[in-house]
């Protein structure tokens, strides 16, 4: 038989988990990225809601040039000062209500993002997330193409995206410790945190691009960036319960389901909190393929569907190397 190319080789030496895992860490790199990447085009279009206005000689000066040359058409959303109504006076205090209506809706938002994120599943609760902070980034966006100089349509929008951006944390957070555990949280997490400036660089690179122009697009690219993201979210992110409280606490009751361990991660999913917990794991044979026949019996209250008793079989994957069951 031909050798198999080296590509392959390396291919198959990774197992079906190890795969998942990389995969689950490069989609919600990207994922919490994009998250980063739409908060970054307020601090990159400040400059251009408030311009520095000449001063009244250059005006002058200006003005007698102008005079001389072909009058060119002013468009709709041109200003002296900026873009109103950040281009009075007192735009420090208007800019910077944008920036801490922001930050207190995001505080806020945290701590109520994570007590009701741990009620629904992460694939659903990221997707709705990041879909509505596609729609509020945009949204602010959309001022400048229908001409809005209403402050509040400003503040509210920023209040929005604040509230929804809190769901991508926690998520992505319990998402990645699930797949990868305990043993090498500080190595994955300090690579996979580099999110952060990779979004930050991203979207001060698209806010940049379109400031000059088109301010309006700098926020409506990056919404459109995250909502996609939130599509891809819902079509391909992988949960995983196995490193659950429940899950290693009913692991170490029933050593005979390590040989499972992650295909058969389901078997735990709904139990919350196992405290009490008894196990039998009895091998048994049908038509020659080796089955392990476990049986839970736990207290109703742990039980989320409301079950009382729990018997599942599963084939081995190897009798040989399972040995007995403990």
């Amino acid at each position: 038989m031909a050798q198999l190319p080296p590509g392959i080789r390396f291919i198959t030496s990774f197992s079906r988990d190890q795969w998942y895992r990389a995969f689950i860490f490069s989609l919600t790199f990207l994922l919490y990225a994009s998250f980063h990447l739409s908060r970054k085009p307020i601090s990159i279009v400040k400059g251009e809601l408030h311009k520095h206005c000449a001063s009244q000689v250059e005006l002058d000066s200006y003005k007698e040039y102008a005079a001389q040359i072909q009058p060119v058409k002013k468009p709709f959303n041109a200003s002296q000062c900026g873009w109103e109504p950040f281009d009075k006076s007192n735009y420090k205090q208007l800019l910077g209500a944008l920036d801490y209506s922001f930050l207190c809706a995001y505080a806020v938002g945290m701590y109520l993002s994570g007590l009701i994120g741990e009620r629904l599943p992460i694939r659903y609760y990221l997707t709705g997330g990041m879909l509505a902070s596609g729609l509020f980034t945009a949204m602010f966006g959309l001022g400048y193409f229908y001409n809005v100089h209403n402050l509040w349509f400003y503040i509210m929008a920023q209040i929005a995206n604040g509230l929804v951006q809190t769901t991508g944390w926690p998520s992505v957070v319990t998402c990645i410790g699930n797949w990868f555990g305990k043993g090498r949280r500080g190595l994955i997490m300090g690579v996979w945190n580099s999110h952060t400036s990779v979004g930050n660089i991203l979207g001060s690179l698209i806010a940049a691009y379109w400031v000059s122009t088109c301010w309006g697009l700098s926020f409506v690219v990056p919404g459109v960036i995250v909502a996609v993201m939130g599509v891809v979210c819902f079509l391909l992110l992988i949960e995983r319960e196995c490193f659950s409280h429940g899950g290693l606490l009913l692991l170490k009751l029933c050593p005979c389901l390590e040989s499972f361990f992650p295909e058969h991660c389901y078997v735990w999913y709904f139990i919350s909190d196992p405290k009490d917990v008894s196990c039998s794991c009895t091998p048994s044979s049908h038509g020659g393929e080796a089955n392990i026949s476990t049986e839970f019996v736990v207290s109703s209250k742990t039980f989320l569907n409301g079950a009382s008793r729990c018997r599942i079989q599963m084939p081995t994957l190897n009798a040989k190397e399972n040995g007995k069951p403990q």
